[in-house]
């Protein structure tokens, strides 16, 4: 019996170990799986580092450009104002209208009827468009009617 108790006992260790091996070998494998994941984090993390960090380097471009752009803006705005300045203060004032127009209105305007001074008697006075006594549609209908009774 002895034999067959060492041959059981071969056979029990042989199992153990067979278990013991795939759970060491499991966890191995794991862990070589958490590395591997590891350094593709730290991949992605440095090459988004480096994605942000070029997009920075292009907005400072731009905005360089953009600023270029309106100084560009502002002098050129400078000058063509400095330009009209200077055309207006050589130039002579040209009238609005011609110099026979301008006679005309005048003229007009020196034949017109003086307005009221009295401010009071232009505001209680009735509108120009107002009309004393009856008008309107039925002002004749009752002019009629009060015609007829009479006679």
């Amino acid at each position: 019996m002895t034999t067959i108790a060492w041959l059981g006992l071969l056979i029990i260790v042989a199992i153990s170990a067979f278990f013991l091996g795939s759970l060491f070998t499991k966890k191995q494998f794991k862990h070589e799986e958490l590395e591997q994941q590891a350094q593709q984090a730290e991949q992605n993390l440095e090459q988004y580092r480096q994605d942000v960090a070029d997009h920075l380097a292009n907005t400072k471009k731009l905005v360089g450009k953009m600023q270029d752009n309106y100084s560009q803006l502002l002098q050129h705005v400078e000058d063509t104002n400095q330009l009209l300045l200077e055309e207006k203060r050589s130039q002579p004032n040209q009238p609005f209208f011609s110099k026979e127009t301008t006679e005309q209105l005048q003229a007009s305007l020196r034949s017109r009827p003086e307005k009221r001074r009295n401010s009071e008697s232009v505001h209680n006075a009735p509108p120009a468009d107002y009309a004393e006594g009856e008008s309107g549609l039925f002002s004749d209908d009752r002019a009629k009617s009060e015609q007829l009774k009479t006679s």
